[in-house]
């Protein structure tokens, strides 16, 4: 299911999610195992449902995990969880049921730690309560720099924004984004044909490479420029 901030912030922090900025390292994922219990969440897996009691913190070690909202017309993506994200720890600490399905979109590794064993790891490690913290705090602004994006950006450079925010390294050094027309929609709040418009736009620009489910970023600049400034100070 999450850098510095540049004249495009997105641009800079193109691929976060999976760089770990912000979020629990490989040496705190190492610690928490010994703490948790480890679980493999296979493509469509249910890691916590909507409306249940939360009891439980699941740190993705591996894959992704995406938050969807229930709709009365079906379910909206409304964030992805990468390597190094938690699911359930703010809902936990707020006393405030699960408000999102947390399904798994690719194989998934997890590490779930009971509220228990969860407190205890925190009590006793005040640098990985300290890098806990930078978690919540790094997901609530990511969160709110996206919706001033939203609010105050041509869809040209909100879904340029989302592209260079959620990139991820492939084979050869190409920036990739594997994600469907109709998440990046739901993580703009848009309508599906209109994003296509878009990334059809990008395409003809030479800007990107488009095909189902995977955007190939083949001009980073171009999108850094559309992007636009760092939306908050």
């Amino acid at each position: 299911m999450p850098s510095a901030r540049t004249a495009s912030s997105a641009g800079r922090r193109a691929g976060a999610a999976t760089r770990g900025l912000g979020l629990l390292g490989s040496a705190e994922l190492e610690r928490l195992r010994r703490f948790g219990t480890t679980r493999h969440a296979p493509v469509g897996t249910v890691v916590a449902a909507s409306g249940s009691v939360v009891t439980q913190v699941h740190v993705v070690a591996s894959g992704e995990i995406e938050l969807r909202a229930r709709l009365e017309k079906g379910r909206a993506t409304t964030a992805l969880v990468r390597a190094g994200g938690v699911v359930g720890d703010i809902p936990l600490l707020l006393g405030h049921p699960m408000p999102f399905d947390a399904v798994a979109s690719r194989d998934t590794e997890c590490v779930t730690l009971t509220r228990e064993r969860w407190t205890e790891v925190l009590q006793g490690s005040p640098d990985l309560a300290l890098r806990w913290m930078t978690s919540i705090a790094r997901r609530l602004d990511d969160d709110r720099r996206r919706l001033v994006v939203m609010a105050s950006r041509p869809l040209v450079g909100q879904v340029a924004y989302v592209l260079l925010d959620f990139a991820e390294q492939a084979p050869g050094g190409r920036s990739v984004v594997h994600l469907s027309h109709t998440t990046l929609a739901h993580l703009l709040g848009v309508r599906r044909p209109s994003v296509s418009r878009v990334l059809a736009e990008l395409r003809a620009t030479g800007l990107v490479r488009a095909r189902y489910g995977r955007t190939e970023l083949l001009d980073l600049d171009g999108l850094r420029h559309l992007a636009g400034g760092d939306p908050l100070p």
